[in-house]
């Protein structure tokens, strides 16, 4: 009896979930069909996972997820309008790049625009990242800094690592060195 109420819940669970996915899924197509930026970015995934589920690319079944094909106009249209360096969305930028991890297409565009991002307000971020836990701005800037390549032999991405180090050595020493713990890891990640 027990087993078969587990299996009754798990079930019922999984459908909740699944109506969840439709659900966000919905809005977010919708909200970027009428250019409604608040709503897409209070119903963008918090997390990474998350984020993959909607936005990625399922390698092992060939499959992409949901959203995949609409990831690029998503990302975009989300770091286009200058509420998303306020505190409440860098604070969702930064859960949701906890756990980072470089790959193509919806990651990458990711990626792309946390770099501009920490390119273009070295003050903003330094101010904002101060009193954030370590671990969870080294994703930060490793997602900012990932790269298929982060080694000096492809010196466009080892160029702009040092260029970013130069970039905040005025700003903040918290960044400098989390910056270069980050870039080790990548670089140890794709030494694998």
């Amino acid at each position: 009896m027990k087993r078969i109420i587990i299996v009754f819940i798990t079930g019922i669970l999984s459908v909740v979930q699944s109506l969840a996915q439709e659900n966000i899924i919905e809005t977010l197509k919708d909200a970027f069909s009428q250019k409604d930026w608040q709503t897409l970015a209070d119903s963008f995934p918090e997390t990474f996972e998350g984020f993959l589920k909607l936005y990625g690319y399922d390698a092992i079944e060939g499959e992409p997820m949901p959203l995949y094909d609409e990831g690029y106009d998503h990302i975009f249209f989300l770091f286009s309008d200058d509420r998303i360096r306020g505190d409440h969305y860098m604070s969702k930028l930064l859960r949701l790049t906890k756990g980072y991890e470089w790959d193509a297409d919806a990651p990458n565009y990711l990626h792309e625009n946390v770099g501009i991002l920490i390119e273009n307000y070295p003050s903003l971020i330094s101010v904002f990242m101060e009193d954030k836990p370590d671990i969870l701005v080294k994703d930060f800037l490793k997602c900012a800094i990932a790269s298929p390549y982060p080694g000096p032999k492809h010196s466009q991405n080892y160029n702009s690592y040092l260029s970013t180090i130069e970039l905040y050595e005025e700003y903040s020493s918290k960044i400098v060195r989390l910056l270069r713990e980050a870039h080790q890891e990548l670089m140890r990640e794709w030494e694998d």
